[in-house]
């Protein structure tokens, strides 16, 4: 009975830890530039893959450079501080609504960024970026250690050959001709 609170308390922890809303910095860096800005700082939960913009700062159109990088820095086991991101143009994220797309990893955290923009219409109600979250999940499994089947020359079985329409169907020709031949006979009898 002693250890019922402790095992309550920590199953209480794992679940806010599970519920718990991660944040992470996109990044913006022109390329005359020596050093990034923020762009975009989002909170996110991975559980429920929901996400919200905490803070948006464009750069400015009037940049010399019409390219930027955008991305984040990540850790590796090599480098502490790894940049990992693309290079796109400043008119995406200044003229249109740009859409990021989060990609998680296994630990639930963001490993790279991607950008993708649409025209902003009237039907958006809403202002700044968009955010996409992509969870970490793995594709189609290989069926492996499954035995070839060859044949006694070991050349792969023949495949049967596919028959032909009459090949399958002869037997509506031959209903059709009793019916015509089945037929009444006349009406002058």
């Amino acid at each position: 009975m002693r250890f019922l609170p402790t095992i309550l308390s920590a199953a209480s922890l794992l679940i806010s830890v599970a519920n718990a809303s991660l944040s992470t910095d996109i990044l913006y860096w022109p390329l005359g530039s020596s050093q990034p800005s923020v762009l975009a700082r989002i909170s996110y939960e991975p559980a429920s893959l929901k996400s919200d913009v905490v803070s948006y700062h464009p750069p400015k159109d009037d940049q010399s450079d019409s390219l930027l990088r955008v991305g984040l820095y990540t850790s590796t086991p090599t480098n502490k501080k790894q940049w990992v991101g693309s290079l796109v143009s400043l008119s995406a994220l200044t003229s249109e609504q740009p859409t990021f797309r989060l990609h998680l990893g296994p630990a639930n955290e963001v490993y790279t960024v991607s950008l993708s923009t649409s025209s902003t219409n009237a039907q958006d109600s809403t202002s700044g970026p968009q955010i996409d979250l992509v969870s970490n999940e793995p594709g189609t499994q290989p069926h492996l250690n499954r035995p070839v089947v060859v044949g006694p020359d070991g050349q792969n079985p023949e495949q049967p050959e596919e028959k032909s329409l009459f090949q399958k169907y002869w037997w509506v020709l031959l209903i059709i001709i009793f019916i015509s031949m089945s037929g009444g006979g006349g009406e002058g009898q």
